[in-house]
Protein backbone atom coordinates (compact mmCIF):
# COMPACT_ATOMS: atom_id res chain seq x y z
CA UNK A 1 0.00 0.00 0.00
CA UNK A 2 1.32 3.54 -1.09
CA UNK A 3 0.77 5.74 2.37
CA UNK A 4 3.43 8.63 3.33
CA UNK A 5 1.29 9.47 6.52
CA UNK A 6 4.83 9.47 8.80
CA UNK A 7 6.68 11.44 6.45
CA UNK A 8 3.96 14.41 6.11
CA UNK A 9 3.46 14.03 9.84
CA UNK A 10 7.33 14.31 10.53
CA UNK A 11 7.76 17.55 7.94
CA UNK A 12 4.92 19.45 9.53
CA UNK A 13 6.74 18.63 12.95
CA UNK A 14 9.84 20.37 11.71
CA UNK A 15 7.95 22.96 9.61
CA UNK A 16 6.19 24.13 13.15
CA UNK A 17 8.77 23.64 15.61
CA UNK A 18 9.11 27.19 17.50
CA UNK A 19 5.40 27.64 16.62
CA UNK A 20 2.94 24.95 18.01
CA UNK A 21 4.11 22.56 20.65
CA UNK A 22 1.57 19.88 20.41
CA UNK A 23 1.06 18.21 17.10
CA UNK A 24 -1.14 15.10 16.94
CA UNK A 25 -2.90 12.36 14.67
CA UNK A 26 -5.49 12.08 17.04
CA UNK A 27 -8.68 13.96 16.34
CA UNK A 28 -10.21 15.61 19.29
CA UNK A 29 -12.91 18.28 20.10
CA UNK A 30 -10.30 19.46 22.67
CA UNK A 31 -6.49 18.84 22.13
CA UNK A 32 -4.28 17.45 25.63
CA UNK A 33 -2.64 21.27 25.40
CA UNK A 34 -2.04 24.61 23.76
CA UNK A 35 -1.41 25.58 21.37
CA UNK A 36 -2.46 22.14 18.79
CA UNK A 37 -2.64 20.58 15.61
CA UNK A 38 -4.17 17.95 14.70
CA UNK A 39 -3.09 15.92 10.73
CA UNK A 40 -5.29 13.62 9.83
CA UNK A 41 -5.05 11.22 6.79
CA UNK A 42 -8.73 10.81 6.23
CA UNK A 43 -8.56 9.05 2.91
CA UNK A 44 -5.83 7.23 0.68
CA UNK A 45 -8.16 5.69 -2.29
CA UNK A 46 -6.37 4.01 -5.03
CA UNK A 47 -6.34 6.38 -8.07
CA UNK A 48 -4.55 3.69 -10.59
CA UNK A 49 -4.43 0.24 -10.84
CA UNK A 50 -2.40 -2.00 -13.32
CA UNK A 51 -3.67 -4.82 -14.86
CA UNK A 52 -3.00 -7.39 -11.99
CA UNK A 53 -4.78 -4.53 -9.94
CA UNK A 54 -1.68 -3.11 -8.04
CA UNK A 55 -1.95 -0.25 -6.73
CA UNK A 56 0.29 2.34 -8.79
CA UNK A 57 -1.13 5.49 -7.69
CA UNK A 58 -3.47 6.98 -4.16
CA UNK A 59 -4.80 9.94 -3.72
CA UNK A 60 -3.53 11.22 -0.63
CA UNK A 61 -5.96 13.45 1.14
CA UNK A 62 -5.26 15.51 4.75
CA UNK A 63 -6.87 17.45 7.03
CA UNK A 64 -5.17 20.11 9.47
CA UNK A 65 -7.01 21.04 12.18
CA UNK A 66 -5.21 24.20 14.37
CA UNK A 67 -6.10 25.21 17.93
CA UNK A 68 -5.56 27.95 19.95
CA UNK A 69 -7.09 28.80 23.44
CA UNK A 70 -5.71 32.21 23.29
CA UNK A 71 -6.95 33.85 20.07
CA UNK A 72 -7.95 33.28 16.86
CA UNK A 73 -4.90 34.81 15.48
CA UNK A 74 -2.01 32.14 16.89
CA UNK A 75 -4.51 29.66 15.41
CA UNK A 76 -4.31 31.37 11.70
CA UNK A 77 0.05 31.71 11.99
CA UNK A 78 -0.26 27.65 13.05
CA UNK A 79 -2.56 26.84 10.53
CA UNK A 80 -0.64 28.69 8.13
CA UNK A 81 2.59 27.74 8.68
CA UNK A 82 1.21 24.20 7.70
CA UNK A 83 -0.41 25.07 4.85
CA UNK A 84 2.58 26.41 3.47
CA UNK A 85 4.19 22.95 4.66
CA UNK A 86 1.89 21.16 2.85
CA UNK A 87 2.36 23.17 -0.07
CA UNK A 88 6.03 22.39 -0.14
CA UNK A 89 5.32 18.46 -0.46
CA UNK A 90 2.90 18.83 -3.39
CA UNK A 91 -0.34 18.90 -2.38
CA UNK A 92 -3.25 21.50 -3.17
CA UNK A 93 -5.33 22.93 -0.76
CA UNK A 94 -8.92 21.74 -1.57
CA UNK A 95 -10.59 23.34 1.69
CA UNK A 96 -9.79 26.54 3.99
CA UNK A 97 -7.92 27.34 6.35
CA UNK A 98 -11.66 28.39 7.61
CA UNK A 99 -12.77 28.81 11.19
CA UNK A 100 -15.12 26.05 12.97
CA UNK A 101 -17.21 26.48 15.53
CA UNK A 102 -15.31 24.06 18.71
CA UNK A 103 -17.56 21.37 20.41
CA UNK A 104 -16.02 21.83 23.67
CA UNK A 105 -16.49 25.66 23.80
CA UNK A 106 -16.37 28.94 22.41
CA UNK A 107 -12.92 29.36 24.57
CA UNK A 108 -10.93 27.60 22.39
CA UNK A 109 -10.14 28.78 18.37
CA UNK A 110 -10.17 26.30 15.72
CA UNK A 111 -9.37 26.80 12.08
CA UNK A 112 -9.45 23.82 9.68
CA UNK A 113 -8.13 23.04 6.12
CA UNK A 114 -8.05 19.90 3.82
CA UNK A 115 -5.48 18.81 1.55
CA UNK A 116 -4.74 16.42 -1.67
CA UNK A 117 -2.08 15.05 -3.38
CA UNK A 118 -1.78 12.35 -5.93
CA UNK A 119 1.22 9.94 -5.01
CA UNK A 120 2.81 7.14 -6.90
CA UNK A 121 3.82 3.84 -6.82
CA UNK A 122 7.92 4.17 -6.19
CA UNK A 123 7.56 8.32 -5.01
CA UNK A 124 8.68 9.78 -1.92
CA UNK A 125 7.89 12.72 -0.08
CA UNK A 126 10.97 14.25 0.30
CA UNK A 127 12.08 15.08 4.00
CA UNK A 128 12.34 18.85 5.48
CA UNK A 129 15.48 19.66 6.54
CA UNK A 130 16.09 20.23 10.67
CA UNK A 131 14.76 16.97 11.74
Amino acid sequence: MIDNWNRVLTNIKIAESGICPNITSTNSDSPPGFPALMVDQIDNPDTAEDLENSENAVDSVIELQAYSNKNLTESRKIINTACDAMRQMGYRRRMGPKQVANAAGNNIFRMVARFSRVIGAGEEIEKFEGG
